[in-house]
């Protein structure tokens, strides 16, 4: 694999079936190379074939990262590679067989005040609701699922992200990423982000509550699935939705779709991207719980439904009960931020 035309085949592979390309870079010295060939118990080459495998190699990770690897790994000495361990990523399909019912909630955007509210009405109970975070205990047999959005625009954007990590670290609840939450995720990580949508806000609340804090944010939202897969694949949770071919893919086409939809490259009269409208092609058996685009009032389409009915901008916040599909909502308290396009 040091010839870019012997990679080529794995990459294509790797995009035939969404999945990620991940390539290892050993920078080794060559006679560190021809030590561990002669260690070999099956095929011993030459000392010329090492020399010329090491010339061909790839000369840096830009290179492969040009290719179209999705993942580069470089190891520069001989302790990185003995210590190294293949990276692990969240799996969508890490829940598959959990089973039983789930009450699958909207897009939050720091109404936490209505988020209690909603926890409440389906049987939650809430300890201590005044604290900066409520002991929250799920019904017997249900979980709460998030479709993500914890943040931006709303008022209470730090004390939301405290209950929703207190929630799925007690077990009551899981969550997956929504694209919000990853651009606080890579604002926390120090990449270039615009600061727009409410997200000024948010880290003005996390600013002021401190780098402990900012640096537990960004390790769970950097461990957040881009979707979920459970009840054995009849239930898929997915920020902006998720056709039926992507469904439990753990691949960047299935992560940029799930978070931000599939634009079509035009725009509404608002300014906005018009994304594919993926639920009225959608044949598949699983019921897939989505978000991402406010409405004025959650409704099924096929197998599918969206729930961002606008808490924070004046709406509801709207949850799913699985698999009885009933829907239960709260209103929001007042408007917290004005749309761009109405409800």
């Amino acid at each position: 694999n040091v010839q870019a035309k012997a990679r080529r085949p794995l990459l294509e592979l790797a995009a035939r079936y969404h999945r990620p390309s991940m390539a290892i870079l050993f920078e080794l010295p060559p006679q560190v190379c021809k030590e561990r060939n002669r260690q070999r118990l099956d095929r011993v080459v030459g000392d010329f074939v090492v020399d010329r495998q090491h010339a061909q190699a790839p000369v840096s990770e830009g290179v492969l990262s040009h290719e179209g690897f999705d993942h580069v790994i470089v190891l520069h000495s001989v302790e990185e590679a003995d210590a190294f361990g293949m990276p692990s990523h969240p799996s969508p399909t890490l829940w598959r067989d959990r089973a039983g019912s789930f009450d699958v909630i909207g897009d939050l955007h720091g109404c936490c005040d209505e988020l209690l509210s909603l926890l409440r009405i389906m049987g939650y109970k809430v300890e201590n609701p005044s604290s900066l975070i409520p002991h929250i205990t799920a019904p017997e047999g249900r979980t709460a699922v998030f479709v993500g959005d914890f943040t931006d625009r709303g008022p209470d954007n730090v004390r939301t992200l405290l209950v929703v990590m207190a929630m799925v670290r007690s077990g009551a609840a899981l969550t997956v990423l929504g694209n919000h939450d990853d651009k606080l995720l890579r604002a926390l990580q120090g990449a270039p982000v615009k600061i727009s949508n409410g997200l000024d806000h948010t880290l003005q609340e996390l600013n002021a509550a401190g780098e402990e804090m900012q640096a537990l944010v960004r390790e769970f939202l950097d461990e957040l699935p881009s979707h979920l897969v459970l009840d054995g694949g009849n239930l898929v949770v997915a920020h902006a939705g998720l056709p039926q071919d992507l469904h439990g893919i753990d691949s960047p086409r299935a992560r940029d779709v799930a978070l931000f939809g599939s634009p079509t490259g035009q725009r509404d009269d608002f300014g906005l991207k018009v994304l594919a409208d993926w639920a009225h092609a959608y044949e598949g058996d699983a019921v897939v719980v989505w978000g991402h685009l406010p409405i004025a009032e959650a409704a099924w389409v096929g197998n599918t439904i969206n729930i961002d009915t606008g808490c924070v901008h004046g709406g509801s916040l709207t949850a799913l009960r699985y698999p009885e599909r009933e829907l239960v909502s709260v209103s929001a308290a007042r408007v917290y931020s004005i749309p761009i396009k109405p409800l």
